[in-house]
């Protein structure tokens, strides 16, 4: 294990992606997102209670190994860890099981590629999640959350700090320019009337935010979130 790393007991699964550790720490799993569960009367997101239900039986009561992120805390206080259990990522099973979909936040980017080439493998397989298409047109989103979404880029602007991409009129990308490389901003500008997919968690900016702004907006911080479609 890497210096930084301990073991700890899995005391209680929270959801598909967060754990309690018997020393008291809530994990909040790097590079995975899995489907919400009901909370509050609402009702839970496909494939919510399989993904709980199989990190539950795989994982409570087992000592599993703890490697905390770059950035270790979200805002909630949630330790952000890659977790394994002999040998084996949480995040990645989750993944390649179709149990969840991957994600990289920056700093917290160090298997992204990994998790990435395992959810390209559920994908072809068909599993999970993947049994049918997820990924809702842009013009359909309605309420904050995270979401796959597809859309055609309509619209490109760049100001001092960031750059923003339109979907269909209707939702946009704010990527901040201090993360990309001269080449990433030069792909992102050629992404005009382009097809994409993207991911991330949707901001609600409410209706009244001035002319010519969108009200949907998904803040990007690493690239995989972006990727054209024929779709």
């Amino acid at each position: 294990m890497p210096a930084s790393a301990w073991r700890d007991e899995v005391v209680k699964v929270i959801d598909g992606d967060t754990l309690r550790l018997a020393g008291g720490d809530t994990v909040r799993l790097i590079g995975v997102n899995t489907p919400e569960l009901g909370r509050e009367g609402r009702r839970g997101q496909e494939g919510a209670w399989e993904a709980t239900q199989y990190l539950r039986q795989w994982v409570l009561g087992q000592q599993v190994e703890v490697v905390p992120g770059v950035e270790r805390r979200d805002r909630y206080g949630r330790l952000l860890a890659h977790v394994g259990l002999q040998g084996v990522s949480l995040s990645e099973r989750l993944i390649e099981h179709g149990l969840g979909v991957a994600v990289a936040i920056a700093p917290n980017v160090r298997l992204s590629d990994c998790l990435f080439e395992a959810e390209r493998r559920a994908r072809e397989a068909g599993v999970g999640l993947w049994r049918s298409d997820p990924v809702r047109p842009a013009g359909e989103v309605r309420s904050g959350g995270f979401a796959l979404l597809r859309g055609r880029v309509t619209q490109i602007d760049l100001t001092s700090k960031a750059v923003y991409v339109e979907l269909d009129d209707y939702l946009v990308l704010r990527v901040e320019r201090k993360r990309l490389d001269a080449k990433e901003q030069v792909w992102l500008h050629s992404l005009k009337g382009v097809m994409v997919e993207v991911r991330g968690w949707v901001i609600d900016r409410g209706e009244q935010i001035g002319a010519g702004r969108k009200r949907w907006l998904i803040g990007i911080s690493d690239l995989r979130h972006v990727k054209t479609t024929n779709g």
